[in-house]
């Protein structure tokens, strides 16, 4: 049985690193948190849209770890995804969408629905929330990315409205803060307790993660050596710590095995946690 259901984007990505250098990868953060969460020990399910141009030994290789009957080819062009990294620290994503639209109405093969918990990666905030909706008594969670810095800005009801009805929450820590509009980043992770998630689970890079589930939990990073591309970290890291939960492990186990997942990806090029 699947245990753990991704909702969201599988992507074309090009990364554009600070020298210039560019490469196309398969991505998408809904393909990032379910391949990690596979390696982590759980079964995985994926729910998304891809155009006739996804390359099929992608699909094919993602299919040898998470049930891809969740995944639906669809006439026209994948989204396509650039993640371009500028010297000052900063990302800028844009986006050609192509056929990834209504990703929230999305269909979910009837047997997903028996799954320990639902999570729901960054796609619209509207989208989301139609997620969100359609998926009432489920466990949730949620995720964030740059590429809807602004919705979140011009819709902070809104956004209080997804964290509200999600059971966990995965902000970075410059997320939670522009959530929030708070400066300190654990009162921050008290503020979105406080609006319904059972469990605040904040990333800080090389400042290790911040949880809080009524109390404030703070773990290290872990060493990385060799870093070649950050990108999916983030992703990575949700889809250790969903395996843990799904497991019944404890709280810091679930930190471990998704800063280890976190470790991994960090190594290598791409968001997924496979190579392809």
């Amino acid at each position: 049985m699947v245990e753990i259901v991704v909702l969201g984007h599988v992507s074309i990505d090009t990364i554009v690193f600070p020298d210039g250098k560019r490469i196309d990868m398969p991505g998408g953060a809904a393909a990032a948190v379910a391949t990690s969460a596979s390696l982590a020990g759980a079964k995985v399910g994926l729910i998304t849209k891809v155009g006739e141009d996804f390359p099929r030994e992608w699909l094919e290789k993602l299919a040898q770890y998470v049930d891809i009957r969740g995944v639906q080819i669809l006439p026209g062009k994948t989204i396509h995804i650039w993640v371009v990294y500028r010297p000052d620290g900063s990302v800028e994503s844009p986006v050609e969408t192509g056929i990834a639209k209504n990703m929230g109405e999305t269909p979910i093969p009837e047997d997903y629905m028996r799954a320990k918990i639902f999570h729901i990666a960054p796609i619209p905030p509207g989208e989301q929330l139609k997620a969100l909706e359609r998926l009432e008594g489920k466990r949730t969670s949620l995720d964030f990315n740059p590429t809807y810095y602004e919705d979140y800005r011009r819709n902070p009801g809104l956004v209080r409205e997804l964290v509200s009805r999600s059971y966990i929450v995965f902000p970075n820590e410059r997320e939670a803060r522009l959530i929030t509009g708070l400066n300190d980043v654990r009162k921050s992770a008290e503020e979105l307790y406080s609006w319904g998630a059972k469990l605040v689970v904040i990333t800080r890079g090389e400042k290790g993660v911040l949880v809080y589930d009524g109390e404030l939990h703070e773990f290290p990073a872990l060493p990385v050596k060799g870093q070649i591309d950050p990108t999916g970290a983030g992703d990575a890291f949700a889809g250790g710590f969903l395996a843990g939960l799904v497991k019944g492990r404890p709280l810091e186990e679930c930190v471990r095995l998704g800063l280890e997942r976190a470790r991994e990806v960090l190594k290598k090029k791409g968001s997924w946690s496979i190579s392809v």
